[in-house]
């Protein structure tokens, strides 16, 4: 079972066209899980990726949007230009979360133990929150130990458009 249900896509009135959809799965370690909308079979597909996270993180939805939702950000470059001294920076080690989600910013919690390059990636993460997401989302929550914290996540990035419910 997820513990949040994510969707980007468009909100028009009360009706909502889902672009990707994105599972917060608990276990065996905390991750989002991402697809994509498959045109041929009208449903949504696993892409594959994987983001592990920290159910204890402030910047739980803002990671995920600066994983697989760089081309909606609206400083995509300046974002690019941000990160890219993470992508070649990091290195993969046994056991790693980094190499499990075949993503340079699969794993935050490893990133942020590097000083170095937790900079660029709080940098990345202020751009992302002061500059603003072009998709609409929906957050649907089934743990609530963590809506506090997604509800902040959602609120610090500029003029985003969100809805947000809870199965409690």
């Amino acid at each position: 079972m997820a513990d949040i249900i994510m969707l980007w896509g468009e909100m028009e009135g009360d009706s909502f066209t889902p672009e990707k959809v994105f599972w917060l799965i608990s276990k065996p370690h905390p991750h989002w899980v991402e697809t994509t909308r498959d045109n041929l079979k009208l449903d949504f597909k696993e892409t594959g990726f994987r983001q592990f996270i920290s159910l204890s993180s402030n910047h739980i939805v803002t990671d995920a949007m600066l994983m697989f939702g760089l081309q909606y950000a609206y400083e995509t470059q300046r974002l690019i230009e941000s990160l890219n001294p993470v992508r070649l920076m990091v290195r993969m080690k046994p056991g790693s979360y980094l190499g499990m989600s075949h993503h340079f910013l699969g794993a935050p919690f490893e990133i942020e133990m590097d000083d170095v390059l937790r900079e660029f990636l709080n940098n990345a993460r202020e751009i992302l929150e002061s500059t603003g997401f072009g998709r609409d989302v929906v957050v649907i929550s089934f743990n609530p130990y963590i809506e506090d914290m997604l509800l902040e996540n959602l609120n610090r990035i500029r003029n985003l458009n969100y809805k947000f419910m809870s199965s409690t």
